[in-house]
């Protein structure tokens, strides 16, 4: 039996090249609800979404990131922007501006789209950043942080990409630099010789 959400996250893959087809507004609406129901810390909710369609906003954000990026912003129809309040969570904002991001880019494959992630946060705050100018373009306030823009179309070629196996990345009870262990497979754990008490190793006054 095939798992309809394993197979999405199986299959995404990131777009750097997208079809002139425009979006309806049915897909659009779902994607952007399952950014909607992205985890967050207490339901704080703490995000916005900018959906970008203007010609003119997307050149010139276009213009700021790297070229592959550049070139996916123009392709595409559209960008949703992904930004948060770090007032209404100050320490776990990151996160749910990125779980709500992969949530729209699983959600945007379902439905026979493609999209690629720009992450834009940039970890300083710098003045010059990507992130700072791409703000100022969008009008975002100074308190908002803008933590991904995602380009949403429909793949004009498919992506491909690979992943480590599973022995190579997983542990079980606690962390082990090694990559040779099989699944489940621990490390014996040996107790500490204890040293016997003699005249030369007894504790001082």
């Amino acid at each position: 039996m095939v798992n309809a959400t394993m197979d999405t996250i199986k299959k995404r893959r990131s777009i750097t090249n997208f079809l002139s087809k425009q979006i309806d507004d049915k897909k659009l609406n779902s994607i952007l609800e399952a950014g909607r129901w992205a985890p967050s810390w207490a339901n704080k909710q703490p995000w916005k979404f900018i959906v970008v369609s203007d010609e003119t906003i997307r050149s010139m954000v276009s213009r700021i990131v790297p070229s592959v990026f550049g070139y996916a912003i123009r392709t595409a129809p559209l960008f949703i922007a992904v930004c948060v309040n770090p007032d209404l969570d100050p320490y776990h904002y990151v996160e749910e501006g990125a779980a709500a991001t992969q949530n729209m880019a699983l959600a945007a494959h379902s439905l026979g789209l493609g999209t690629i992630w720009m992450g834009t946060f940039s970890l300083k705050d710098e003045r010059d950043s990507n992130e700072k100018k791409i703000k100022g373009i969008l009008k975002i306030p100074k308190k908002w942080r803008l933590i991904s823009v995602l380009p949403v179309g429909y793949p004009k070629f498919q992506g491909h990409k690979t992943r480590k196996e599973l022995e190579d990345i997983v542990n079980w009870n606690y962390f082990s630099e090694r990559n040779d262990l099989k699944p489940r497979q621990e490390i014996e754990y040996k107790e500490p010789r204890k040293k016997s008490m003699t005249p030369s190793s007894s504790l001082p006054y």
